[in-house]
């Protein structure tokens, strides 16, 4: 499996996004913040939106990898011999 290298972006728009490495492609992710959020968060919005990609990325991983635990279960199953008697 080809490795896959992501960056996180603050786009023109205001934006941040989770993208392939020097990718104009759509995102994989995106939060925006409202300019009154922003304030409130005195200018730490790409702090707290880096957090929140993150979690996003380590979410999507365990089920990513929760898939493939019970897809090796079924096929291990699937060789088992069966019981005749």
């Amino acid at each position: 499996m080809a490795e896959l290298f992501l960056e996180i972006v603050e786009l023109e728009s205001g934006e941040v996004v989770l993208r392939e490495m020097e990718s104009d492609d759509v995102p994989v992710m995106r939060v925006s913040f409202s300019d009154d959020m922003k304030k409130r968060l005195q200018d730490q919005h790409l702090d707290v939106a880096k957090v929140m990609l993150s979690a996003g990325i380590h979410m999507a991983a365990e089920i990513q990898n929760k898939a493939a635990e019970a897809q090796e279960l079924k096929s291990a199953e699937d060789e088992k011999p069966p019981v005749l008697h």
